[in-house]
């Protein structure tokens, strides 16, 4: 698998990169919000949040786009080795969770837990409980988030 850049239509960033491992969102390369101009004004972050620790992400500063990626490179061809399977899974299980957590919001869907019982019913029509539906959202609507 190869990164792959997609624009960060973010519009509380000044412009940018995401950078992805297949369908994981690993890094971001952009303008650094904020910074005086006297310093570089150019940033990466290579890592990813869940599924690894927080604070094993890497980070800097470059004056320039191509410096900043090249950053991003180095620091990625250091951590791609120490990746799991399991630490990407539990990345795109996040993803997926959050993606169905939120289109329950959107249908106007109760989640169990906000039900005295703690029963519900997904948007897709399952019925849903307490024990179940984090197992339900993210193998019933796996890749939603993709």
């Amino acid at each position: 698998m190869e990164l792959t850049r997609r624009l960060d239509r973010d519009a509380n960033r000044e412009g940018g990169w995401l950078i992805y491992f297949g369908d994981v969102r690993v890094g971001h390369i952009g303008l650094v919000s904020g910074a005086p101009t006297h310093l570089p004004q150019w940033g990466w972050r290579c890592g990813f949040y869940p599924g690894r620790e927080p604070g094993q992400d890497t980070s800097g500063t470059a004056s320039s786009f191509e410096e900043a990626r090249a950053g991003f490179e180095r620091d990625w061809n250091r951590l791609r080795p120490t990746i799991t399977d399991q630490q990407l899974n539990a990345w795109r299980e996040h993803r997926d969770f959050t993606a169905w957590r939120d289109r329950m919001w959107d249908e106007k869907c109760r989640l169990p837990t906000q039900n005295p019982d703690g029963i519900s019913r997904c948007f897709c029509g399952e019925e849903i409980a307490l024990r179940t539906f984090s197992q339900h959202a993210i193998t019933a609507h796996k890749g939603m988030g993709a």
